[in-house]
């Protein structure tokens, strides 16, 4: 029974220590473009991207492995994107075609 509980306890905090270290990132839109440009995030984070902008903007990318379309997303709103693998990847605008930035994750 006592190694049974010991080997509970050692996932347990194995598990959570990989969660711990997790953060989130605020990426914000606005004056149709995003703050940053460049993002350097670690695997577990979570990308906060935030419509600052007078503007709706419909986020996708197109980068395999990291596909996702977030379809309209109104001023005041809040996508959030799970870091859930290692790599590079852009995000652009359908609405603004210039607006991109890169997120590397590693």
């Amino acid at each position: 029974m006592r190694l049974f509980s010991a080997a509970i306890i050692a996932c347990a905090i194995i598990l959570s220590a990989g969660l711990a270290g997790a953060a989130e990132l605020s990426v914000s839109q606005k004056n149709r473009s995003f703050d940053p440009k460049i993002l350097d995030a670690r695997l577990g984070d979570t990308v906060l991207l935030v419509n600052d902008d007078r503007y709706a903007h419909n986020l996708y990318s197109e980068t395999s492995g990291f596909e996702f379309n977030v379809r309209k997303q109104m001023p005041g709103s809040t996508y959030s994107l799970k870091l859930d693998k290692r790599g590079a990847f852009e995000i652009l605008c359908v609405i603004h075609p210039r607006m991109k930035m890169t997120v590397n994750v590693k």
